[in-house]
């Protein structure tokens, strides 16, 4: 099998060393005597085999040659994938622009950033796409470039398919083509974003300035070299006032002045800590330190006094932030000097203070919160959440871990369950402690006992919207309970009924007995009131022998509720007209027991929405219950209906 040998054809071998193959085969061809018939007939049997030998050698080592051509084609077609992949892939746009201003070629990021598919882009002028007021520009970064044929750089505006303007860092070499013409090679990276934030902070500027300039502490920014090439009103003003005075480190440093040789000229400052603060100026500035923060005193005849020195690493240099901290170090003094009186308060107050870990278990407690427990209990260690009523305790587990995650208290309200059953009402705020890092380690629970207080408030609750002799709901409650039952009806769409009921003979059981008998008989029909009608209901005491039933939700249609409502008056008249046994207790008398007869007038009125106002309602109630009087008493009376 002959295979032609490809590379004999490319001219001389890779690396120029020496004759091709073909070469090589041609000369060993004319060295050697032409083979013919009669020649090959006077070859020896030996001859041959090394000929046929020779000859299979040259046929393997050709097909290995084409196979080794075969790879590297493969090899070469694989690279060029993967180079048009990041060619078209990369993240900055990439093009080829002719003498004349043409694209040649242009990755998909170029045609992305432009807005333009990619054959549409081909053979337009890049002029198009350069907006009309850097077209000046671009053409003499072209001219650059072709003129020193080095690499160049600029920013300019493009202008997208849409006409969308887009800031572009533009870069550009000039090359030769595959067809030897000289092109330009542009790499394109979109800077809006960059520009946007230039031109914000650069409109900023002004404002940034007024807030440095109103700040307290002297602020000065230093380059590399440790010149100060900023600061605001504060340094200055201090550079002028306080240049007397040899303990300042900065202050008195003038602006563009050499902070370290101004500071080196100071008296005084080749003290430990001034020598210490120049020392770690310096490591930041050479990155040795990320930053560094330095107190220091200086103490003056008329007081004393004490600085703070703030030195941060910024791009090309530091920014010195310098403060009197003199006020911030008397409070501390008088902190460290208060700690025993805060202590004192802390262990006398009758509030329970507790210091938990974060598992909740008892670090310290107040005696205060001992003596709540036990005097002779030893409370370290302990859990503080097994002494919480076991319907409460999830709550306050919840409201700890909220605390330890989000390091801001909260005020709970829970019930204690004590040791011999008895039952506090407590209310409890936590706070946190942080380490040095900011992470929290420690809470602190201040807890307070409002058993009393809660007492004393279901009290006047109970004076503010229950009467006091029959523990029924007062006017003031009837009223809102008679507002949600309104509201109510609007929802569901049933009618409500409100029952006015005035007992009869009352005023002379009064006269004859006294007021004594007259509240026995209030206490009682008020019980008989309250076995007449839902749970749902409420029964009132309106004032004096005046009672009101409220009935909410009794039926959508209104025939069926004045039936429903009807029968239950029904009952409350037959139940109030039963005869009353009435006895009073009197130390040092014999009980005094009186028999009684009372019947009740009732007045009904059916509500249903918003159609009436309350005082409506009540009103018409009120004229029903009387309607009912006037016909003979010990009657029901519907507001409205005939009699």
């Amino acid at each position: 099998m002959v295979v032609k040998d490809q590379r004999s054809e490319e001219g001389p071998s890779e690396g120029g060393s020496g004759p091709t193959l073909r070469q090589q085969a041609e000369a060993r061809v004319r060295k050697t005597p032409a083979l013919s018939s009669e020649n090959l007939e006077a070859l020896s049997p030996e001859a041959t085999r090394r000929i046929v030998h020779e000859l299979r050698v040259h046929q393997i080592e050709l097909e290995l040659q084409n196979e080794e051509l075969r790879r590297s084609q493969l090899e070469l077609e694989a690279s060029r994938a993967r180079y048009f992949d990041l060619y078209d892939l990369a993240p900055v746009g990439y093009c080829t622009v002719s003498d004349s201003g043409l694209i040649r070629q242009a990755n998909l990021s170029a045609a992305s950033l432009l807005g333009v598919e990619r054959g549409l882009l081909l053979k337009k002028p890049i002029s198009r796409f350069i907006l009309r007021e850097d077209q000046k520009t671009y053409a003499l970064f072209c001219k650059q470039v072709m003129d020193t044929g080095e690499v160049q750089s600029c920013e300019l505006r493009m202008v997208k398919h849409d006409g969308t303007p887009v800031w572009v860092h533009l870069a550009a070499t000039v090359a030769q083509d595959t067809d030897d013409t000289t092109v330009l090679r542009l790499v394109l990276t979109d800077v809006s974003a960059r520009k946007q934030a230039e031109t914000a902070l650069h409109k900023s500027e002004a404002f940034h300035r007024a807030i440095l300039d109103s700040l307290s502490a002297e602020i000065a920014v230093l380059n590399h070299e440790g010149n100060i090439v900023a600061a605001n009103q504060s340094w200055q003003h201090f550079a002028v006032q306080d240049r007397i005075e040899s303990g300042r480190l900065a202050p008195n440093i003038n602006v563009d002045s050499n902070y370290f040789t101004a500071s080196q000229s100071v008296s005084n400052l080749t003290s430990e800590d001034a020598a210490n603060a120049l020392i770690g100026l310096r490591a930041v500035l050479d990155g040795h330190l990320p930053s560094y923060s330095q107190e220091y005193p200086y103490h003056s005849p008329e007081q004393p006094r004490w600085f703070n020195m703030n030195v941060t690493p910024c791009e090309n240099g530091a920014v010195i932030s310098h403060m009197d901290i003199s006020e911030r170090k008397r409070v501390e003094a008088a902190l460290r000097d208060q700690k025993e009186f805060f202590h004192l308060i802390a262990e006398n107050i009758d509030d329970f203070i507790a210091v938990l870990d974060l598992e909740g278990r008892r670090l310290y407690n107040s005696p205060s919160y001992r003596q709540f427990f036990d005097a002779k209990r030893d409370l370290h260690g302990s859990d503080a959440f097994a002494e919480i009523h076991p319907e409460d305790r999830e709550y306050v587990k919840q409201v700890f871990r909220e605390t330890v995650h989000t390091g801001i208290g909260r005020q709970s309200h829970y019930r204690m369950l004590k040791a011999d059953g008895a039952i506090r009402h407590m209310e409890s705020r936590g706070s946190v402690i942080r380490d040095s890092e900011g992470t929290v380690f420690r809470v602190v629970v201040v807890s307070r006992d409002n058993t009393e207080r809660q007492r004393l408030e279901e009290q006047m609750r109970q004076l503010a919207f229950y009467d006091s002799l029959t523990q029924l709901p007062n006017r003031r409650l009837l009223n809102d309970r008679l507002q949600q039952a309104m509201a109510s009806s609007t929802r569901s769409g049933c009618y409500g009924a409100l029952m006015f009921l005035d007992l009869d003979n009352f005023k002379s059981l009064n006269d004859k007995h006294g007021h004594g008998i007259g509240d026995l008989l209030l206490i009682e029909a008020a019980d008989r009131l309250k076995s007449c009608v839902r749970e749902v209901d409420t029964v009132a005491r309106f004032g004096g022998d005046e009672y009101v039933v409220m009935m909410s939700e009794v039926d959508v249609d209104k025939s069926n509720s004045r039936s429903l409502v009807e029968s239950i008056a029904e009952k409350i008249r037959l139940t109030l007209s039963e005869p009353y046994l009435l006895t009073i207790e009197r130390e040092g008398y014999a009980d005094h027991s009186v028999t009684h007869h009372c019947t009740a007038s009732i007045g009904i009125v059916l509500f249903h929405d918003h159609e009436a106002s309350l005082d409506d309602i009540l009103r018409w109630a009120d004229a029903a219950m009387y309607q009912a009087k006037e016909a003979g008493r010990n009657l029901i009376r519907f507001y409205g209906a005939t009699a």
